[in-house]
């Protein structure tokens, strides 16, 4: 394929912005899907062929395996938005030194990831108040877990990367080849030599060094501006300096999101393993959820990032427009299916029958406020694509992971419920939406006026 083809096919600036932006988000969806199904598929193997403590144990320290990726990937991402900008503003020669920056950084710190995470991992079991009928478990998981953050991160940068020159289905086909990878290991480890726990990271880490070697691979052979050489692999003052100025706000507010979390995961804990288990059902039964809205995150961001760039300024806005009628009315079906089905769907995954009806009745409470969330994701989506990453941070701080906190703290003492600690979500969302509503209506008025 001729260059300047492939700069053309990936140019998200020009043509019609409602097949660009359904062209662009499907496969990051599609992706998003396969990659949640790593643990999804975990949690189907382990809840049929181990023990309702096993899947306990995993979902137990969930959030704790994903604080630390977060950051780092959420740092990163300073990268990835201004190589979506260099993109559309056609600096092509700032894509390549951009991106080779990013992928450096994206290894060495998820080396340093994997040293912390290990020291660090069972002082935060403690905290988080796990039960300790399933403790030792948690405890081997999620050292093992975090053994293969450097590749991880490898994916994710690189993936990330590709994306923000709009060549989202590379990751994609990544993801495909990797996840068979993960269910066959799930099977061998699980089923055949009944590792339980252990077996289900051991499959997550290898199929993650797969989905690492496959993406670099790309980088390495793409005709896109952003190809990589070993080479050329060092870090950049001006790059390094735009990467903590925009991707720090996005890494803390990554941070965040897990910290608050846990706070309402330790309030979970708290009330039992059945209680612990039918969240983690819930989790995998409203992946869906996550993987729309976060689709649409990341499609708006990189679309807007393009146009900016290349001062296309309504053209932007459209596509936030866009990007929020196609995931309202995803998540809106999703959520019907949900709410109709949660109790099928939860007997695929455990056979005890007081879990499943714990997962019916959370279901059928949080899945018709889904649609809340829409706006939390697409809208700072679209706020971080013109730079303003640390605003996006502050009111996630204040809408979500604050409110939170003071609801698990002050709330919930006076109905400690699950469905009372869980309401902690359906309000943060309430909040957090409205100012961003706000916000964006600000900001976008004057972006396109110029």
């Amino acid at each position: 394929m001729d260059t300047k083809v492939s700069l053309q096919k990936y140019n998200l600036t020009e043509g019609n912005a409602w097949i660009m932006m359904l062209r662009f988000a499907l496969p990051i969806f599609l992706g998003t899907l396969f990659q949640s199904l790593y643990t999804t598929s975990d949690a189907i193997i382990i809840g049929k062929f181990a023990k309702k403590e096993a899947l306990a144990a995993i979902e137990s320290v969930l959030t704790l395996t994903r604080m630390p990726v977060n950051f780092f990937i959420g740092l990163a991402s300073g990268a990835t938005i201004i190589i979506s900008q260099y993109y559309g503003a056609k600096k092509y020669k700032e894509v390549s030194t951009a991106s080779h920056n990013a992928l450096l950084f994206a290894f060495l710190g998820g080396l340093t990831l994997t040293v912390i995470g290990c020291i660090a991992a069972p002082f935060a079991i403690k905290i988080i108040r796990v039960p300790n009928k399933i403790i030792n478990e948690a405890k081997i998981y999620i050292l093992i877990y975090f053994s293969g953050i450097a590749v991880s991160m490898l994916y994710n940068v690189g993936a990330g990367i590709l994306r923000a020159l709009g060549n989202s289905k590379t990751p994609f086909y990544s993801l495909i080849v990797s996840n068979f990878l993960n269910v066959a290991l799930d099977f061998v480890f699980i089923v055949f030599f009944q590792m339980g726990v252990v077996g289900a990271a051991l499959a997550t880490v290898l199929s993650q060094c797969l989905s690492a070697l496959l993406i670099l691979l790309s980088l390495t052979k793409t005709k896109l501006p952003c190809k990589i050489s070993l080479s050329k692999l060092r870090f950049y003052k001006t790059h390094m300096l735009e990467i903590f100025k925009l991707g720090l706000p996005i890494g803390v507010q990554s941070v965040l999101y897990p910290i608050s979390n846990s706070v309402v995961q330790a309030a979970i804990n708290d009330i039992g393993i059945d209680s612990i288990a039918a969240w983690a059902i819930s989790g995998k039964l409203d992946f869906l959820i996550w993987a729309v809205s976060d689709a649409f995150c990341t499609s708006v961001s990189t679309f807007v990032a393009q146009n900016y760039g290349a001062k296309k300024y309504k053209q932007a806005k459209k596509g936030v427009r866009i990007g929020l009628i196609m995931a309202l009315s995803l998540i809106a079906l999703v959520s019907y299916i949900l709410y109709s089905w949660s109790d099928v769907f939860a007997q695929f995954l455990v056979d005890d029958d007081n879990v499943i009806l714990i997962t019916s009745q959370i279901m059928h409470f949080i899945a018709p406020l889904y649609v809340i969330y829409v706006f939390c994701d697409v809208l700072p989506g679209a706020i971080r694509g013109i730079g303003y990453t640390f605003k996006s941070m502050i009111i996630t701080l204040l809408g979500t992971c604050v409110s939170r906190v003071i609801w698990v703290l002050f709330v919930v003492p006076h109905n400690n419920t699950l469905i009372t600690v869980l309401s902690c979500y359906p309000v943060s969302w309430g909040i957090t939406a409205f100012i961003y509503i706000i916000f964006y209506i600000r900001s976008f008025s004057k972006l396109t006026q110029l």
